[in-house]
């Protein structure tokens, strides 16, 4: 059993800002818990940086709450970064945004971390089957970066459900959002948690504004009262912005797509590409989670829920029997 004490450690604003921010009543949750309980799993840290535990690090130290430190070694703050995605990619109740950003971080950080190899050609997370195609010398050609990039996107596609072209997008996804924090640092969380409904085009279309502007932008999303606001919502109100100096106008964004043609096989398409993340989760929960410390009505919840997801399943089938 790891000693248990205080111990100061260091924040690094790159890896916190990759845990998902916890709402109030869950904060509050987790805090009533340590209270309770005690702060029973070790903080994770690399050379005294926390890489995981941030909330509980805060509200341990705060009410003088022992805990326990579990150092983990990695060759590079790229190693860690995979590490931490990988970590919260396998939580629940991640949002969608936050999911493409993770899948987008470590994709990007893998990418980097395949460059930079030890001498026998392998990184620390490498099975000989994962990483075959990585060349042996460490000066890698444009077109090789590019290749271990495609083969990269492949695995991590495979392991997330979605396409290799999918992971690419997310890489640019997640570099659009940096960009962001660099200007309005408090609007990264907002697009995340999905309070602020805005696409992949326009938040990398966003994270080529002004610094002025995405802050101005900033400021309405934060001051608005409604639950959420969309991104057309909080643009269509900036008529108090100077007039554009003489020159050629920039070409507008198009803001109708064309319809495509109606496809009879999207629904269903769409529901069985979507299924496999579901028994993803469902697997991962099974694995990860130690059900006799479940409390009985977390446990009875998810099983009304497994029953009412096994009836809408059997219904479906039924449909599709009845039909064919």
């Amino acid at each position: 059993m790891m000693d248990k004490g205080y111990r100061e450690l260091c924040i690094d604003a790159e890896f916190k800002t990759l845990i998902r921010p916890l709402r109030r009543d869950e904060y509050a949750q987790l805090e009533a818990n340590l209270v309770l309980d005690g702060c029973r799993d070790p903080i994770i840290v690399w050379n005294d940086v926390l890489v995981d535990g941030h909330n509980r690090y805060e509200i341990c130290n705060r009410l003088h709450i022992p805990y326990a430190v579990q150092e983990i070694e990695f060759d590079s703050r790229e190693d860690a970064i995979v590490w931490i995605c990988n970590n919260q990619l396998g939580r629940r109740n991640i949002t969608e945004e936050t999911r493409k950003y993770l899948i987008g971080r470590q994709y990007e950080a893998e990418k980097v971390v395949g460059f930079r190899r030890n001498t026998d050609g392998h990184n620390q997370y490498t099975r000989a089957d994962d990483y075959d195609e990585i060349d042996e010398t460490s000066d890698m050609s444009g077109k090789e970066r590019r290749e271990s990039g495609r083969r990269t996107a492949n695995r991590l596609g495979t392991k997330y459900h979605v396409s290799s072209g999918a992971v690419q997008k997310y890489g640019k996804y997640s570099a659009a959002l940096d960009t962001i924090a660099d200007k309005a640092p408090e609007l990264v969380p907002q697009i995340l948690s999905g309070n602020y409904k805005i696409s992949h085009d326009n938040v990398v279309a966003l994270s080529m504004m002004e610094a002025e502007e995405v802050r101005k932008l900033s400021q309405k999303v934060g001051h608005g009262a409604a639950p959420f606001i969309r991104y057309s919502e909080s643009r269509k109100d900036f008529t108090d912005e100077p007039a554009q100096k003489p020159g050629p106008k920039p070409p507008e964004l198009p803001v109708i797509k064309t319809m495509p043609t109606f496809d009879p096989d999207a629904e269903v398409t769409g529901l069985t590409l979507t299924i496999p993340s579901w028994t993803s989760s469902i697997d991962r929960t099974k694995a990860a989670a130690d059900l006799r410390t479940v409390s009985p009505s977390a446990k009875r919840r998810l099983e009304d829920a497994l029953l009412s997801l096994q009836s809408k399943a059997q219904d479906m089938i039924r449909a599709i029997k009845e039909d064919s």
